[in-house]
């Protein structure tokens, strides 16, 4: 891993989160995208046995509260400061770590959009991999939706910010990676007009060197 850049990268969704605890920036759009997001995760719940949860990079702690809400144990993580502050004014269980940090396992593991944001995102998601007894859960912007491409800029343009920049990764990569680790893909569902892809991986063998 390039620690430099990453470092880099913790440090612009510090500053993404700065000034959260007083008011949180999302706009109508990315509302609709939060209800459209957590009726597909509570509809895939439903089909999954699992007790304990890790969401990494919890951010604000929308996906976070969905487990919490729905009477599972779990808890957060993010490398932001601002957003540890909020998730914990909602009352969710979270702390400051770096997922590669992390040295518990957890029945599911959990993360929206994150993978995207790094340059080779196969180290994080190879430790995501190695938390997990069973199960990895992703949220991912489908970058082969049109649909997907427009909204984005417009939720930028409604924000009046520039999100913490994406790799133009397509799910078809996220999917290779994960089965390459023993990892298989067994749920695939788009969310909110294609915009996003619910993706859930099941271990079925010892995550590779």
């Amino acid at each position: 891993m390039d620690n430099h850049c990453d470092n880099n990268l913790y440090k612009e969704w510090d500053e993404r989160w700065e000034g959260s605890e007083e008011t949180e920036r999302l706009t109508w759009l990315g509302r609709l995208m939060f209800k459209a997001k957590i009726r597909a995760i509570s509809r895939l719940l439903k089909e999954v046995d699992v007790k304990s949860v890790i969401e990494v990079g919890c951010g604000l702690g929308y996906t976070l509260k969905v487990f919490h809400d729905t009477g599972y144990d779990a808890i957060g993580i993010d490398v932001s400061t601002h957003a540890i502050a909020v998730c914990k004014k909602k009352g969710l269980t979270v702390k400051p770590q770096k997922l590669e940090d992390v040295t518990e396992q957890y029945d599911l593991v959990s993360s929206d959009g994150m993978l995207e944001h790094f340059l080779n995102f196969e180290p994080y998601a190879k430790h995501m991999m190695r938390i997990s007894r069973r199960y990895v859960m992703l949220i991912q912007p489908n970058h082969d939706s049109f649909t997907g491409k427009s909204i984005a800029f417009a939720a930028e343009l409604l924000k009046g910010d520039v999100n913490v920049f994406e790799y133009n990764y397509r799910i078809k990569d996220f999917i290779a990676v994960f089965q390459k680790h023993n990892f298989d893909i067994i749920h695939n569902s788009p969310i909110f007009f294609n915009i996003f892809r619910l993706l859930l991986f099941e271990r079925n063998g010892p995550v590779k060197d």
